[in-house]
């Protein structure tokens, strides 16, 4: 058996290469996408530490100049009245 074709197709394959995460923005900063694939739009490379800690809060994170930053937001509403709430105590439901 030669295997020297399966040796030439192994030099060939890169498969240490990092991938990098990719993430789109739009002209105000709001985060669109974070992929690894290559997609029309502006985008910044982000490190590992960087997409686990905005991946569930994207809405607390903006690219600044380039740069992904924290911007939570400074008031958080939920837009509920108190006859909304199902819980509670104060309004007597019937």
């Amino acid at each position: 058996m030669d295997y020297s074709t399966f040796f030439e197709v192994a030099d060939q394959i890169q498969m240490n290469t990092p991938k990098s995460h990719r993430l789109y923005y739009d002209d105000k900063g709001a985060i669109i996408d974070i992929t690894y694939d290559e997609l029309a739009g502006d985008y910044i490379v982000i490190t590992q530490d960087q997409f686990d800690a905005c991946n569930q809060k994207r809405l607390d994170y903006t690219v600044i100049e380039g740069k992904l930053e924290f911007t939570p937001p400074k008031q958080r509403t939920w837009s509920l009245t108190q006859a909304e709430l199902e819980r509670n105590p104060y309004i007597w439901n019937k």
